[in-house]
């Protein structure tokens, strides 16, 4: 059969040109590392690809929530463990002294449980990594002259001690459930990240501590204060420690009434410290999930889009090869005549 120069042309230099488009291709998907440059490359991998993308998105999302909510609950979980310290450090001091007790050593007692009172407020009015009061409720932005718990120190002057104010969101339940924040931490799912302590720190209404109180001017009348929160009840028995014109046997009801007082702070506490370790631990669970998807998600994208770089070279070189012989083949034909055999 007969094949005319025409038709020899017109057919090898598509293939040619194919094998070109074809090199190009494969360098750019080497380049990139990508089998995907374009929807067209392969339409039903592009669709399935956008759609896992868009739910790595999104569970990325949630990943990040997590990891600032298992922040978040991390630093009331420190500092309520201090807070518990301190409560059961000044229990345990309480439990040391009694009206009988010298003076000097009274007044020393008074002094640590001082300390411990300064320490104890400036936890419930800690703030988080970004300046925020984390027992405000709502309320995180207040000003350093209005923290969430404002109590005037009494000691070391000989006057009754006065109740605290709570400047955070109010809330008369206990546990409370205004002012708390939350995270979605997944679809359909949220974690508690903050607590409102106004009910706990404070005495219930019907269960004051009566703490006795000896006016500092002659006849020295005794009076009984009803303390109403812990901070109040602190700053009253290192006054009524100190206090020189109390008889014994009121000292020492001061004392086990305020440790009574101090036990049920503790309990109360104690519910807060255990609703935040059962949410760490529902926490990390899921966070352990969200980890284990996101890595199957993207190794299923991995092998939907990224280019097989061996099989892709080992192709580009045998292209390359093809299309050099072919081209050596079109330059030798190209330059053939009939007058070269005549």
């Amino acid at each position: 059969m007969r094949i005319s120069s025409l038709s020899y042309f017109t057919s090898s230099l598509p293939a040619m040109q194919d094998n070109q488009s074809q090199i190009a291709r494969l360098s750019e998907q080497i380049g990139s590392g990508q089998r995907l440059l374009a929807a067209k490359d392969d339409p039903l991998a592009a669709g399935k690809a956008m759609q896992l993308s868009s739910r790595i998105a999104v569970r990325e999302q949630y990943l990040a929530n997590q990891q600032k909510a298992g922040l978040a609950l991390n630093y009331e979980n420190t500092v309520l463990k201090e807070m518990d310290k301190s409560l059961t450090d000044a229990r345990a001091l309480l439990t040391q002294s009694n009206g009988s007790d010298a003076q000097p050593v009274r007044d020393q007692h008074a002094e640590m449980l001082k300390n411990l009172y300064l320490h104890l407020k400036d936890l419930a009015n800690s703030r988080d990594t970004e300046g925020h009061y984390i027992f405000a409720g709502f309320n995180t932005q207040l000003g350093s002259a209005t923290p969430p718990f404002d109590h005037p120190q009494g000691y070391p002057t000989i006057a009754a001690s006065t109740a605290s104010t709570y400047n955070g969101t109010a809330d008369g339940a206990l546990p409370s459930t205004q002012g708390v924040r939350s995270i979605t931490m997944d679809d359909g799912r949220s974690v508690q990240v903050s607590d409102n302590l106004e009910n706990v720190l404070k005495f219930p209404v019907a269960s004051p501590v009566a703490i006795p109180f000896a006016d500092p001017n002659p006849p020295h009348a005794i009076t009984t204060v009803n303390t109403t929160d812990v901070f109040q009840a602190l700053d009253q028995i290192a006054i009524t420690l100190h206090d020189t014109n109390l008889a014994t046997t009121q000292v020492e009801q001061a004392v086990s009434d305020t440790m009574n007082g101090l036990t049920a702070t503790l309990d109360r506490l104690g519910g807060i410290e255990r609703r935040l370790a059962a949410a760490t631990l529902e926490l990390n669970d899921v966070q352990k999930t969200t980890e284990s998807l996101l890595l199957i998600e993207r190794n299923a994208l991995s092998d939907l889009t990224q280019v097989d770089q061996a099989a892709a070279i080992v192709e580009m070189q045998s292209r390359q090869t093809s299309l050099q012989a072919a081209q050596q083949a079109y330059a030798a034909t190209s330059k053939l005549s009939l007058f070269s055999y005549l």
